[in-house]
């Protein structure tokens, strides 16, 4: 079980297929399934200026 945050800067909905294709992209370079966003936030910038994403996992693991 995992919960993603996405922090996206300057995020609008017409983003949504760029940002699911990087998911897609990483997901298959890491041999995972992709799993959607469960939060998608979007944010003026984050701490490093070059940075457009930012996702956060938490995951439990029995």
């Amino acid at each position: 079980m995992a919960k993603l945050t996405a922090y996206v800067v300057g995020w609008t909905p017409d983003k949504m297929p760029l940002l699911l294709e990087g998911i897609a992209r990483a997901a298959a370079k890491l041999g995972s399934t992709p799993v959607p966003p469960a939060t998608l936030l979007g944010v003026a910038a984050l701490d490093t200026p070059d940075h457009l994403v930012e996702i956060e996992a938490t995951a439990v693991i029995d």
